[in-house]
């Protein structure tokens, strides 16, 4: 009974079945550390639905309101008078292994390729089972159908045709990877729900963090995809240097969706009610893409000289429709049918369009004698996405090489080439962004885009300029120097509110690049029955913002200005630049900001935490240690820049060892730099449960209050604490194959088996699952946006293959 002949800071040690629970643990003395552990060990000799309820009376407060077998139905946790987060959990559990099964995957692969008199044929069939790495999904399976055959009628005319058929389904659940980081450990997962179903949903008791199995296990969420490709198409020769050629090529694609969740789904909001009545909705939708190609060829050699040319003309047609429907609320249990569904609270909608292009380009190569080459190309291009006043586009490129090796005898160099190119082309903008749109809500028509009919394709400038030399017999080297110049950037720039519009998509900017690209290739050992190859990969890459026709904003991590921004884009400012609050590290800075803002106090009045930061004097372990934002000169908070996503370099390292029959291939990447802003870890923050902020067994003058790092978390605001080193050094695979090269049972005629791993280890101080990560949802760019926010995380896989 509670607190019957219990002494304060005594322990009253509670085991209960599938319907027990636990409750963070107070401070313990050395009596209840011995508790905890019996509790915990009969816990863990029992299946999931059995653990332990440890809790302390005297010093600490314990939750109250339970129901009659114990079970906390509300509250929050308790903190201690310290505000130390270093109590140990009545119970531990590890929910990442919960949640993260790890999954098997296969692909086979079969077909038949023969060559008759003038006809080539190929028929494959291939299987795809991908698992994925979450528990109770099924993940991505896909079956692939192909028959190509190539027929000579005669020395001057063939044709070919391609034909594919392929069939997917991906099982769409939701992971909701958010809640699951937000669990603590002593949550259980595997307890039942009130009406008897696993995976209790409100796994905290307290209504803020949702079993992530709950929805997985509950909801079915499928996607199904159709697709038929054909490419079909002629050659002609009238003579030895005069050729014509045909080409029809198309993608059908049929799309369907389904989602349901059942009469009694539980929610938040519906738990104590017996759940919700279900939902239900469908959709499907189709495509069709075409394209038309003609082109005339010519190759003629005049003396010293080879020359080449074509012209071509190519239509393309893209139209796509679809319709979606669903409701709410089922009349009976278990039958996922309309008819079945409360027809009032239907919802439906529909979609149409299409996108017309064409164009006519014309290239031009020559060579002389194998020295100096040249090509020259022109293309004049139409666009349905292009507005109106510029329907029309022209682009060009400019090329030109000379084999030095071949007018000059250089020892130990068998190939020296110098090239250059210069040239542009052209990024179309969104289907619907030079028309007028409109939002319908509720019988009420809001005005949302204006059209631009002046709208016109980004247009890409670029010059290239390139060595490539093959030496000593052993060595291939290539280094590749560009500039490129993205001119007319497509954005949807806000209105003011006298234009009637929300927004119009303009060409507002121009982003300029320099590249820096080398490779070495070595064959450091090649013998009879040993070979070594080698090769090395570089790579530089910086862009800037050069020119911006609209005012500076923040990009958030999505590629878009809805999410909380972080990368700033402004004119002169590199592409990827982090930009938020910065934390005060210097008392030289601390001194500036309290003569700039004019305070009254002094520096005798701040001083460095053990952290680094700058805090009030005096304030060290309590709860009035907080960090100090730097300002502008009139006290707010002042926002800078506080990283850049551009790594300093990265290096691949490829080798090839061959033994025998034996194949070892290795390949590691090396990323040098690039910061990482870590809003996973930011979010930990705001529930204290950041890592950062465990103080179990810290000694007591390192400790750090739960107050303190709030003062971090700085309300979600872009912050330098977040921002982490992205570097990196990767085993990006490992692979082993032993091949035999001998006829088996009279018809094999060589077996090859190996076995393979990729991503297998990281070198990094990153915090967070994966330095290699990034946007990878709307527009972002994960390779100038590394942006941490919850996304799937990058996993390893070990396979075999026959």
């Amino acid at each position: 009974k509670r607190g019957k002949g219990l002494a304060k800071g005594q322990t009253i040690v509670t085991l209960r079945g599938e319907y027990g629970t636990s409750q963070l643990a107070r401070k313990m003395p050395i009596a209840q550390h011995h508790a905890n552990r019996l509790a915990n060990d009969w816990a863990s000799e029992t299946r999931y639905t059995k653990y332990a309820n440890v809790v302390t009376y005297g010093d600490s407060p314990t939750q109250t309101n339970p129901d009659s077998i114990g079970i906390l139905l509300s509250g929050s946790l308790l903190g201690d008078d310290d505000h130390y987060l270093d109590n140990p959990f009545g119970t531990y559990s590890n929910h990442l292994n919960d949640f993260f099964a790890g999954g098997n995957y296969s692909t086979f692969y079969a077909s038949v390729m023969s060559n008759i008199d003038k006809t080539n044929f190929n028929i494959s069939f291939e299987d795809t089972h991908q698992g994925g790495i979450v528990t109770m999904v099924d993940g991505f399976n896909r079956q692939n159908f192909r028959f190509n055959v190539d027929h000579r009628f005669s020395d001057k005319f063939s044709v070919s045709l391609s034909n594919l058929y392929a069939k997917s389904e991906t099982d769409n659940s939701s992971l909701d990877f958010f809640s699951l980081l937000h669990l603590t450990p002593d949550m259980n997962l595997y307890r039942n729900n009130i009406d008897g179903s696993p995976y209790y949903l409100l796994v905290d008791q307290f209504g803020t963090t949702d079993n992530p199995l709950y929805p997985i296990n509950n909801t079915t969420n499928v996607s199904t995809r159709s697709r038929f490709m054909g490419a079909y198409s002629f050659v002609y020769h009238p003579t030895n240097w005069l050729s014509f050629d045909g080409a029809y090529s198309f993608e059908k694609q049929d799309n369907t969706g389904s989602f349901y969740q059942p009469y009694g789904y539980l929610t938040r909001g519906s738990y104590n009610s017996g759940g919700t009545k279900g939902n239900m909705s469908k959709s499907y939708g189709t495509e069709l893409a075409q394209a038309w190609q003609f082109t005339a060829n010519f190759n003629k050699q005049f003396g010293d000289f080879t020359t080449k040319a074509k012209i071509s003309y190519r239509w393309e047609d893209d139209t796509w429709s679809g319709f979606n429907t669903g409701s709410r609320d089922f009349s009976v249990r278990d039958v996922p049918d309309f008819s079945a569904i409360d027809q009032d609270k239907a919802y439906n909608g529909s979609y149409t369009g299409q996108t017309v292009a064409e164009n006519i380009f014309g290239i031009v190569d020559v060579d002389y004698k194998a020295k100096y080459i040249g090509s020259f190309l022109y293309r004049y291009d139409g666009a349905s996405q292009f507005g109106e006043n510029e329907r029309w586009q022209p682009y060009y490129r400019v090329s030109g090489a000379w084999r030095i090796s071949e007018d000059f005898s250089i020892p130990g160099i068998s190939e020296l080439k110098i090239r250059a190119a210069h040239g542009t082309s052209g990024q179309r903008p969104p289907w619907n962004a030079r028309y007028e749109t409109y939002s319908l809500s509720g019988g009420n028509v809001t005005k949302n885009t204006l059209g631009n009919k002046d709208l016109k394709p980004s247009k890409i400038i670029e010059t290239e300029i390139g060595l490539n030399v093959e030496f000593l017999r052993r060595f291939d080297f290539e280094f590749v120097y560009s500039t490129t110049d993205a001119e007319d950037q497509h954005y949807p720039v806000p209105l003011p509110a006298s234009a009637g519009f929300v927004s119009q998509w303009q060409n507002m900017g121009t982003l300029s690049s320099e590249v820096f690209e080398a490779t070495l290739g070595a064959h450091l050992i090649t013998s009879r029955n040993f070979n070594w190859d080698f090769n090395v990969t570089f790579d530089r890459i910086r862009q800037t913002v050069t020119k911006l026709n609209v005012a500076p904003f923040t990009m958030g991590a999505r590629g878009n200005s809805d999410s909380p921004g972080a990368y700033y884009i402004a004119e002169g400012f590199t592409f990827g630049t982090v930009y938020g609050e910065r934390f005060l590290r210097s008392m030289d800075d601390m001194a500036d900001q309290l003569q700039r803002t004019g305070s009254e106090q002094t520096i005798a009045d701040y001083t460095i935490n053990s952290d680094g930061y700058v805090i009030p004097a005096g304030t060290e372990g309590t709860s009035f240690e907080k960090i100090v934002i730097q300002t502008d000169d009139e006290g707010n908070a002042l926002n800078q820049q506080i990283g850049d996503a551009n790594p300093d370099f990265r290096l691949g390292f490829a080798n090839i060892f061959t033994f025998h029959g034996f194949t070892l291939y290795t390949l590691i990447d090396w990323k040098q730099g690039g910061d990482i802003y870590n809003l996973t870890n930011q979010w930990m923050f705001r529930d204290n449960i950041g890592a950062e902020m465990d103080m179990y067994g810290v000694p007591d003058y390192q400790k750090k209050t739960y107050d303190y790092y709030q003062s971090i978390y700085n309300v979600a605001s872009p912050s330098s604490h977040f921002v982490e080193d992205g570097t990196y050094v990767k085993l990006r695979e490992l692979s082993l194959y032993y091949s035999i090269n001998k006829e088996f049972f009279g018809f094999f005629k060589s077996l090859r088996i190996g076995v393979i791993g990729r991503n297998l280890v990281t070198w990094t101080n990153y915090s967070g699952y994966d330095p290699e990560l990034g946007s990878t949802e709307g527009s972002g760019d994960s390779t100038v946006q590394a942006w941490d926010d919850f996304q799937y995380p990058n996993y390893r896989t070990f396979s075999g293959s026959i």
